[in-house]
């Protein structure tokens, strides 16, 4: 696997987990709570 396949696979599992995430923020009710804890997990995630 090449430098150019992985970043293929990267992109396309960033737009997943953006829809994803995307679905979910639209079905749950708490929106903002749900959106407040998804951008702390990236967060630490990232760290």
């Amino acid at each position: 696997m090449n430098k150019e396949d992985r970043e293929h696979i990267i992109y396309i599992s960033f737009i997943l987990v953006v829809l994803v995430m995307a679905v979910i923020y639209f079905t749950v009710p708490e929106r903002s709570l749900f959106i407040y804890h998804q951008i702390r997990w990236w967060n630490e995630f990232w760290k």
